[in-house]
């Protein structure tokens, strides 16, 4: 195991924060997989489930296991590990911009489609090296022409550059109280199916684009666009496979559990080639896919106390009382329910709600009457 301690633009006079990251085996003898966690700071079952994959990783590294190069940043976001206000972690947001961690990453399509035009052939997978080539020197131009810099800049252009190149990138986050789920691209199923099952994954929502560009979306949509304008003329692989893994709920920082999901993720690295090793019988799938477009993202029409009546990880059907939320001064009591059958894979953690608060999501299978643009609940 190599670490590397990347020192990330000061934010102010007398301070300096830097990223943490370990790379197992070496680069470019096999496939590369990229793995961080807590890039929203205040998600931690990612952070423990990487604490538990490490150990197994080194083993694996002393005996010669690791096939390709594993690059682990077990925690993802020092910007959001320092935000603390009346002692809770606020590590969503940005507070100095406002801004959600996990968005707003570089969108390098245009360029990149631009810069493999008259390179292409026959050939799939030296079109995808010749990709990666570009996506390496864009990531890095994008960087030198961006101009002056914030510490947030800084921090989403070093995590890109770390990832870039990866077949397989994993981001591990967590809901407030929720069911183990996954978000990816259309085009990535049902090549996820394997990661779904074997990580006993419950939903599994798939978007080409969610919206503002989260950290996953970097690395599939530029294969998603090459496909679309090269597409008929050229084999073009969905070359990364690029996923948001959501470990439950924020409460959920087990060792029980993250030992169990090490142990999945080893498993999926060894079916795909980067380590060494029989990963046993695939697990039964839990679920297939259904359109992030079809969840129904349930909000409260006046502010109040929530009281919810089904637990994350119920399925539902559309109508179905799922709790109410009550206003202790008026004695308004509004229950509130889904708009289409589903899985209730998330709630909310806090119990208090304003008018228009997101309550709980429900994954159907259809698209629903104006789920478009920004797919995902915060900016």
């Amino acid at each position: 195991m190599q670490q590397e301690r990347i020192e990330l633009i000061r934010p102010q006079m007398g301070t300096a924060r830097t990223l943490t990251v370990r790379r197992y085996g070496k680069s470019g003898t096999g496939p590369k997989a990229y793995l961080q966690a807590a890039l929203h700071a205040d998600e931690l079952p990612g952070v423990i489930a990487l604490h538990h994959l490490e150990k197994l990783l080194k083993v694996a590294e002393e005996n010669g296991d690791i096939k390709g190069e594993i690059v682990i940043v077990p925690f993802a976001n020092p910007i959001g590990f320092t935000q603390y206000v009346d002692m809770k972690p606020l590590g969503r947001f940005d507070m100095r911009t406002g801004q959600n961690f996990n968005r707003h990453y570089p969108d390098l399509c245009k360029e990149l489609i631009a810069s493999v035009d008259g390179k292409l052939g026959q050939d799939g997978d030296a079109n995808v090296e010749i990709a990666r080539v570009e996506l390496r020197r864009l990531i890095k131009e994008h960087r030198a022409n961006a101009g002056p810099l914030t510490d947030l800049d800084d921090l989403r252009l070093t995590l890109a550059g770390l990832a870039i190149d990866a077949d397989y990138v994993l981001d591990l986050h967590c809901d407030w109280q929720a069911a183990l789920h996954i978000y990816t691209s259309d085009s990535s199923w049902p090549d996820v199916q394997d990661l779904s099952a074997q990580i006993g994954a419950e939903a599994c929502l798939i978007a080409e684009e969610s919206g503002a560009n989260p950290f996953d979306e970097t690395f599939s949509r530029p294969w998603v666009e090459l496909r679309r304008v090269y597409g008929d003329k050229f084999p073009i692989p969905m070359a990364t496979l690029s996923t948001t893994i959501e470990l439950r709920g924020e409460q959920d920082v087990y060792d029980h559990l993250a030992s169990q999901d090490a142990k999945n993720l080893f498993a999926f690295l060894q079916r795909r080639d980067v380590i060494a090793g029989d990963p046993g019988p695939l697990p039964e799938a839990k679920c297939t896919a259904t359109p992030l477009a079809g969840v129904d993202r349930v909000t409260a029409t006046h502010g109040g106390m929530i009281v919810f009546s089904v637990d994350a990880g119920q399925h539902v059907k559309a109508g179905q009382e799922l709790g109410y939320v009550l206003d202790c001064e008026t004695g308004e009591k509004t229950p509130f329910a889904s708009r289409t059958d589903g899985f209730m894979y998330a709630r909310v953690g806090g119990r208090l709600v304003v008018p228009g608060g997101l309550l709980c999501s429900v994954a159907g299978a259809d698209v629903l009457p104006g789920r478009e643009g920004l797919l995902l609940t915060a900016r």
